[in-house]
């Protein structure tokens, strides 16, 4: 039997690899001999650029970028063999509170 696992992440608690693979140790009690596929997703929002590493390899750099009101933001580039790809999970998005009501 082949069981695929595709979960999104849990917001601000487990990335959507770590949500695979608790339900693998879950399923692998009740199912040991199933041939097991995690594959990750995400929705284009929290969790993306981790998901789409696991999915397709690479490496996940660590940096610091300017947010949108000239504050450091950590972030991450996605970088593969054949070319970087930028993508940055923290892409100027901003908390609640941090841009005053109304504004534009």
């Amino acid at each position: 039997m082949k069981i695929v696992i595709a979960p999104d992440s849990w917001k601000e608690s487990l990335s959507a690899l770590e949500v695979a693979s608790a339900i693998e140790q879950g399923f692998r009690e009740i199912y040991p001999d199933a041939e097991y596929v995690k594959l990750p997703v995400a929705d284009g929002g929290e969790g993306t650029v981790e998901a789409m590493v696991a999915a397709t390899g690479g490496l996940l750099v660590p940096l610091t970028v300017t947010g949108p009101l000239g504050e450091p933001v950590e972030a991450f580039l996605r970088a593969v063999r054949r070319s970087p790809v930028r993508l940055y999970r923290n892409g100027g998005g901003q908390r609640p509170g941090e841009r005053p009501a109304g504004a534009a």
